[in-house]
């Protein structure tokens, strides 16, 4: 009984098996069979494909030709407000360009390989993208939020210095999701919109250049105001073109340990604020060697210690003599730590 047994189970294992096999040969070569069958249409479905990533790719080239060219045309080439809003929404209407594109050759293509239609597809990629942003994308659309709103908000435009919490540089592109910057060494930041929460924006309204001067005290307080104001006026006078405002001197701003600071402001044109400091502080310098009068810096002084004639410590015990009357050449060394004092 258990040899029948056994044997009918390996006849059903051996025929499981070759089912198994016959299977995958029948459906490998049922596909064999349709490939072959329809060879064309997959030619042509791949032949549609090529031609639509080229066209995509050509329109790509298009709308950056375009917008390149208007942001390099000369009318747009200054700082005016028209000027940097226009190369903004520029690179703001390339990056939305580029992801449109990238989605409807993606639709197309889902269609041409009988994924459905486009309107389909576009309805099904709507739910699957809510299910998406219901689940974890909401940095994605904050990113996207943001942004908007900050290109119509006109918060900063291309070409503007800007500052974003504790990162600054020079706005090279806005795109629907980050903005790119450049810093003064040259390095590219990219930083979401979604989190950005303070923007600093130096090129617009007038900036102050300030600075402050230590001054000694042993200096005439007075005099050396008086040469402030004939420094930073006199360099007012040569780049009038930074100028808004003349300079003021406010005087005695702190009455530091070992320095007397006095402050002085002026109004300037926006993003001179920098260059202004500098041309002062020289100016500055030159008027105080020309008159004499000097800056505090730290000194270190020595005193030359000297010791009383009538202290005596044990370093300076050496000797013990034996006798009052003996010479000096008869005395004999003793440790000093075993001098009692």
């Amino acid at each position: 009984m258990i040899t029948a047994l056994l044997e009918v189970a390996q006849t059903d294992l051996v025929e499981e098996v070759v089912t198994v096999s016959g299977q995958f040969k029948q459906n490998l070569y049922g596909l064999i069979e349709k490939i072959l069958k329809n060879r064309g249409n997959i030619l042509w479905a791949l032949f549609s494909i090529l031609i639509i990533i080229l066209l995509a790719r050509l329109a790509l080239k298009i709308v950056s030709s375009v917008t390149t060219k208007v942001m390099q045309n000369e009318k747009y080439q200054n700082n005016t407000p028209v000027a940097k809003r226009t190369r903004t929404l520029m690179t703001l209407f390339r990056s939305v360009a580029r992801y449109a594109i990238y989605f409807f050759v993606f639709l197309i293509v889902l269609s041409i390989l009988g994924m459905g239609k486009p309107l389909n597809n576009l309805l099904v990629t709507a739910g699957i993208g809510s299910l998406a942003i219901g689940f974890g994308a909401q940095n994605l659309v904050r990113d996207v939020v943001s942004g908007m709103f900050m290109i119509f908000e006109n918060q900063f435009s291309v070409g503007d210095y800007i500052k974003i919490d504790d990162v600054e540089g020079t706005v090279e592109a806005t795109a629907m999701r980050v903005t790119y910057l450049r810093s003064a060494k040259g390095d590219q930041i990219i930083i979401p919109n979604g989190t950005i929460t303070r923007v600093i924006n130096y090129n617009k309204g007038t900036a102050v250049a300030s600075i402050t001067v230590s001054t000694a005290y042993e200096s005439d307080t007075r005099k050396v105001i008086e040469l402030l104001e004939r420094a930073v006026n006199k360099y007012a006078q040569e780049y009038a073109e930074l100028i808004e405002e003349p300079p003021f001197v406010q005087g005695i701003t702190n009455l530091g340990e070992s320095s007397v600071d006095i402050g002085i402001i002026c109004k300037v044109k926006p993003m001179k604020q920098w260059e202004v400091e500098r041309g002062m502080r020289l100016a500055i310098k030159e008027m105080f060697d020309a008159n004499g009068v000097g800056f505090p810096y730290p000194h270190l002084v020595t005193v030359p210690y000297e010791k009383p004639a009538d202290f005596v410590g044990k370093e300076d015990i050496f000797v013990e003599k034996k006798d009052l009357h003996q010479d000096l050449e008869s005395w004999q060394q003793v440790d000093a730590d075993a001098v009692d004092i």
